[in-house]
């Protein structure tokens, strides 16, 4: 069992309750043929301006929560699905949205290394014509340029591109799902609180992890520098407590 196993069924309520208060979630199915989802070709050193931008997601003027997590129970999941609570955004009608982006993965053979090769693989998958994202922590920052949009870019199209990308990139992950959500700030808080307790477990996973290395060296998997990374600090302490164990062996 995987200690993220509770989660997924706060998810499922998380869902429930929208459904509840009136929103309408639509559910699409990524195929297996591979394909992807959107044009890729948008470099991560290419930046989207504002005067360029047609729809904004997430950013410091609104709300926003990012978060993945994996289990080996593969029930858990619906393989393929991505769920869209809110506009789609083609339909969205304005320039600005709250944003919530969530990527369930399962894999029988999956353990708590899996963590930062997910978050770096999907850095990857996100890259795509007109799409510019920026994460730190939890918080999500996107855009859509007007060429993107006019290009029929869409939520479905990046959750299938997702999907796609990371079944081939990670062959131990069997299942993947997709949650985005944009109806309402309101939303996106409440599933913030869920990602709040995620990325806590991820986190003291990982400094539990590295610790059982005891001497030995920490290799982080990201694919960004230490500086702009949003867990610089906990991996600072970690190598400084690696450096300690190895003072005290060759003592």
């Amino acid at each position: 069992m995987s200690a993220f196993d509770p989660y997924f069924e706060l998810l499922r309520r998380y869902q429930s309750d929208l459904q509840s208060k009136g929103r309408t979630l639509h559910s699409s199915w990524v195929d297996s043929s591979g394909s992807e989802g959107g044009r890729p070709g948008l470099n991560t050193s290419e930046v989207i301006l504002k005067e360029n931008t047609a729809v904004e997601l997430g950013g410091p003027r609104t709300v926003s929560s990012s978060f993945s997590l994996w289990t080996e129970n593969i029930s858990l999941l619906n393989s393929g699905r991505i769920t869209l609570a809110g506009p789609d955004i083609p339909d969205i009608g304005r320039e600005l949205i709250p944003f919530g982006r969530v990527v369930l993965v399962a894999g029988r053979e999956l353990s708590d290394s899996i963590q930062p090769k997910l978050d770096s693989k999907l850095a990857a998958a996100e890259q795509l014509f007109g799409y510019m994202v920026r994460s730190t922590g939890g918080n999500i920052w996107a855009r859509v340029s007007h060429e993107a949009l006019e290009d029929a870019f869409s939520l479905y199209k990046l959750g299938a591109n997702i999907v796609n990308h990371l079944r081939t990139a990670i062959p131990t992950v069997e299942a993947i799902e997709v949650l985005f959500v944009t109806s309402s700030d309101e939303d996106v808080t409440e599933l913030e609180r869920i990602g709040a307790q995620v990325r806590k477990l991820s986190h003291d996973l990982r400094r539990r992890r590295i610790k059982d290395l005891g001497g030995g060296e920490y290799e982080c998997e990201k694919d960004i520098s230490c500086e702009a990374c949003p867990e610089n600090d906990g991996c600072s302490e970690i190598r400084q407590v690696l450096r300690l164990q190895k003072k005290k062996v060759s003592q």
